[in-house]
């Protein structure tokens, strides 16, 4: 089972960085051709076109600051994958590793928040509904994960003090 998530968190790393060039090529298409987008947006939103074009370009560049903590969530866990298949999921660098998922979950939270003021705005602007909820779970794995990263940085704690009584 490890070997499986290990190449799925190497697939979704690889496609993290896909997405993050895709969001800069539409958002330089879209700053630097307004002409190109302009047309569609003003037959549909009239006088909010430019609101909706910036809109979009905020969105794009929340979605590109993601992609390094999404990067940096998979290959810490890709790493802590590999130290739980040599034997030692208790060692006291997992516990930095844990400790910096949630530090990047944390930076995604923030993210998401960023969104929801962009979401406001748009529906506001448009007079349309731009989805957005507050996700109290993400929070929560917040938290967690830095209390895990309390338990593993103990665990290593213990099993060293372990391996230096025998």
């Amino acid at each position: 089972m490890l070997i499986f998530t290990r190449r799925l968190m190497l697939a979704l790393l690889i496609l993290n960085w896909i997405a993050a060039a895709m969001f800069v090529l539409v958002g330089v298409a879209v700053a630097l051709a307004p002409d190109a987008i302009t047309g569609p947006l003003v037959a549909r939103f009239g006088d909010e076109a430019a609101t909706v074009r910036y809109a979009m370009l905020t969105v794009l560049a929340i979605g590109l600051a993601a992609a390094p903590a999404v990067h940096l969530i998979f290959t810490r866990l890709i790493a802590m994958i590999d130290t739980v298949r040599a034997g030692t999921p208790f060692a006291p660098v997992n516990a930095d590793r844990l400790r910096q998922v949630a530090w990047a979950v944390l930076a995604l939270q923030l993210l998401d928040l960023g969104f929801a003021v962009v979401a406001a705005r748009l529906s506001a602007a448009t007079g349309e509904v731009m989805a957005w909820q507050f996700s109290l779970t993400g929070w929560l794995a917040v938290l967690l994960l830095f209390v895990l990263a309390r338990v593993f940085q103990q665990g290593a704690a213990m099993q060293d003090e372990i391996e230096g009584t025998v």
